[in-house]
């Protein structure tokens, strides 16, 4: 016989190698872990992150409590209990004749200690499914850094991406290590040298931004107010306000 998760030959009477029993149990254990941080997450005004949330104020009222964490919780509880009727031989959707009332921490926790863990005829298959849930409960919990296009590669011109705490990235086509801040400004020179490139006055602002220059929405609508700045029909020039950031009255247009 072979293992239903590796394929690795096992004996007659089992349906898990040793090493993916441990890794199942320890799956389970782990669910049973994250358990107080995804409850603790379903209040949506708790920044994700759940190990560790922090409360946060919101401009809009939130929904009261999170949808999606809700959902998660009732799949890994009802998934769980399916389970630990199939290890003690009952009839999985008969749930009738399960009397027991344990919370959802502890069926995980039966469910891992079980010795039929390994070798219930669907053990490949349940081990399957929990990974599956605990990959959501690990995005629940720690969703990942939102990344955004920051730029080219000066080898290949791959668009690379970088989190908003990210001084490196590294271009996954050419392998080349750049510091964030100079493929930023190398976007910015790119964008100041053209000048058919163009943009409202909060799309340069955001774009010099990102490259680590200080220049309000206010302050390039000031700029054409006082007649230093033109407005095309598709918006300003990032090339005219590149000029006026270095120009010799730059003092004199900001105040």
């Amino acid at each position: 016989m072979n293992c239903q998760n590796c394929n690795t030959i096992i004996e007659n009477g089992y349906a898990l190698c040793t090493a993916c029993e441990m890794r199942f149990a320890g799956t389970l254990l782990g669910l049973a872990r994250d358990i107080t941080p995804l409850h603790d997450s379903l209040d949506a005004t708790l920044h994700p992150g759940g190990h560790s949330p922090v409360r946060i104020q919101t401009a809009t009222p939130p929904t009261p409590i999170r949808l999606d964490v809700l959902d998660l919780l009732d799949l890994l509880d009802a998934t769980a209990r399916e389970l630990w009727r199939c290890l003690d031989g009952i009839d999985a959707l008969d749930w009738h004749r399960d009397p027991r009332m344990e919370d959802l921490k502890a069926t995980l926790i039966a469910c891992a200690g079980h010795p039929r863990l390994s070798t219930f005829a669907d053990a490949g298959l349940y081990m399957h499914i929990i990974n599956n849930l605990a990959r959501k409960v690990d995005l629940a919990l720690d969703p990942p850094e939102q990344r955004m296009e920051i730029g080219t590669c000066e080898l290949c011109e791959t668009m690379l991406t970088a989190g908003t705490a990210d001084q490196w990235v590294t271009c996954p086509v050419c392998g080349r290590e750049q510091r964030a801040q100079t493929v930023k400004l190398r976007r910015l020179k790119t964008l100041c040298w053209d000048d058919s490139k163009r943009g409202s006055a909060a799309d340069i602002a955001k774009a010099f931004a990102e490259a680590g220059i200080k220049v309000s929405r206010k302050t390039v609508t000031t700029w054409e107010q006082r007649g230093k700045l033109p407005r095309h029909a598709d918006g300003y020039a990032y090339c005219d306000v590149y000029r006026l950031l270095v120009g010799p009255d730059l003092t004199e247009s900001i105040g």
